[in-house]
């Protein structure tokens, strides 16, 4: 709200008039009647006698603690892209971080503002080439504002965080902590709203785009969850131990991806999780290629007549993007470590070295 407004409805609540404002701040009736209608504002010696007599901090008083509006958020977050467009994933990540810390000491209550900031540091984490070791620092701060999130009355935000809470604790060995997230979680899904409004939109005969636009936007978020859900059944039976299980499912996960058009990545994801399994060098380089395809032939759901409405390839990033954690990933993770010492394995490295933008 704007000072004008606090100052009007501040003074409704206790009762008092614009005449009586006035007489015990030492001005006239006009003046204050010039605050609330947003002509003009209380000179500045006033502020603390004006946030006492309405029974306000100033903080409240002068709207510190208003919370931005969606289209704010966007912008910080267009701020945000702008710094790593500039200068990188890598080094525009603490300038990021302080701008973003900024933002939330203005805004501490602003839940979605500090859910949309850490899941904006994971995903850059994840598009940027520091080590393990560089990147805790950044990790420990995104839990921190997903913790600080656990805190807010939108149940939907609190249900993301604690999900991104539990995901990330798994992947750091964290099981008990794991464990206290998972035990918050909803034992069943909601109703899907977008559905529900599709529904509506059919039974009307009316914003039949809407309508089909809204069921693509479901069926590519069910599609992505069963890949996932596949990509985890084969690990799950690679860990077990049943190979040649592992081996059907990657592939039934890989026919699936293809039949809902989810493109090439999506396709060569379990097969991989196989191949590296088995240390087959043949398969997994040929594998990786495939994959290192994407970065030059994005997919795009548009491109699909499943997700033909659907204009942008949300959470996907540009190749040039996508080409030095992928690269940073076949340097140093341990599962590539048996084709580090194959020839093929190192001319391709070579050859992406050199494709490599500058950051």
């Amino acid at each position: 709200m704007p000072l004008s407004t606090v100052i009007r409805e501040k003074r409704k609540e206790l009762g008092l008039t614009q005449e009586q404002i006035a007489e015990r701040l030492g001005v006239s009736t006009p003046a204050v009647s010039k605050w609330e209608s947003g002509v003009t504002y209380p000179d500045i010696t006033l502020l603390s006698a004006l946030a006492r007599l309405l029974k306000a901090d100033p903080n409240t008083l002068l709207c510190f603690q208003e919370e931005p509006s969606e289209q704010e958020i966007s912008g910080f977050c267009r701020e945000i892209a702008q710094i790593l467009k500039e200068k990188g994933y890598s080094e525009g990540l603490e300038e990021s971080c302080r701008f973003m810390k900024q933002k939330i000491r203005e805004y501490p209550r602003c839940s979605s503002m500090i859910h949309t900031f850490a899941l904006t540091l994971d995903g850059t984490l994840v598009m940027s080439t520091l080590t393990p070791a560089e990147k805790r620092p950044y990790e420990e701060l995104a839990l921190s504002w997903y913790h600080q999130v656990l805190e807010s009355s939108d149940e939907s935000l609190r249900i993301r965080s604690v999900f991104m809470l539990a995901s990330k604790y798994i992947q750091q060995g964290e099981y008990e902590k794991a464990q206290k997230m998972i035990d918050l979680m909803p034992e069943h899904n909601l109703p899907d709203k977008r559905l529900m409004q599709a529904d509506l939109c059919l039974q009307k005969k009316e914003n039949l785009a809407e309508a089909e636009t809204l069921i693509q936007r479901k069926l590519l978020h069910t599609a992505m969850d069963l890949n996932g859900i596949l990509f985890r059944l084969t690990k799950a039976c690679i860990t077990a131990g049943e190979m040649e299980k592992a081996s059907r499912i990657a592939e039934l996960a890989g026919r699936a991806a293809d039949v809902l058009g989810l493109g090439e990545y999506f396709t060569c994801i379990a097969p991989l999780e196989i191949a590296l399994a088995k240390q087959d060098v043949k398969e997994s380089i040929r594998l990786i290629r495939a994959l290192l395809n994407t970065c030059t032939h994005l997919w795009e759901p548009g491109s699909c007549p499943l997700y033909d409405r659907i204009i942008s390839a949300s959470g996907l990033q540009p190749s040039s993007t996508i080409l030095p954690p992928l690269l940073a990933s076949l340097e140093r993770s341990p599962e590539f470590e048996f084709l580090r010492t194959e020839e093929e394995f190192q001319a391709l490295l070579k050859h992406l070295q050199a494709k490599k933008p500058d950051t």
